[in-house]
This record gives C-alpha cells, sequence and structure tokens, in this order.
C-alpha cells in the first residue's frame, strides 16, 4: 500500500521502503525511513523530511494518514 496527498506544489507520496520502512516521495526526490505511513506523514505536514524543496515550500498537509489517498502496490 502507498499514500498520496495532492497539493498546489505537487503531490506528495508515501511509499514501502523495504520491510520495515516508509518513505517520502516529491518531485522525483525520495528520502527517509519511518517506521510507519503515520510517522512518515507527520514529518511531510511539519516539513521535516529531509526534501529541500518540500520542506521549504511550507505547504499544508494532514499528518492524519486517513487523510491521504490510498495507492495500489505499482507505484
Amino acid at each position: 500500500m502507498a499514500f498520496e496527498y495532492p497539493t498546489s506544489a505537487g503531490t506528495v507520496r508515501l511509499a514501502k521502503a523495504g520491510r520495515r520502512g516508509w518513505s517520502v516521495q516529491y518531485v522525483g526526490e525520495k528520502r527517509g525511513r519511518w517506521r510507519s505511513p503515520d510517522d512518515a506523514a507527520s514529518a511531510v505536514a511539519h516539513h521535516e523530511t529531509g526534501l529541500p524543496q518540500w520542506d521549504q515550500c511550507r505547504e499544508p498537509v494532514s499528518q492524519d494518514i486517513i487523510d491521504w489517498r490510498p495507492l495500489d502496490d505499482s507505484i
């Protein structure tokens, strides 16, 4: 399972990163390894992803994973 959150600055995605982690993807870049999609969504919402383009844009995003759109495993 993966998740995405569309914003006016572009779509942010959360995807599995190995067996135990989650990464954040934005404008072709991928960073991080969070233990859960909730932790990754929180990092996105607080602009603490390690992706400079995302962290500096300050676009509002929900930290609650229930507000993110679920995707299939094809991304």
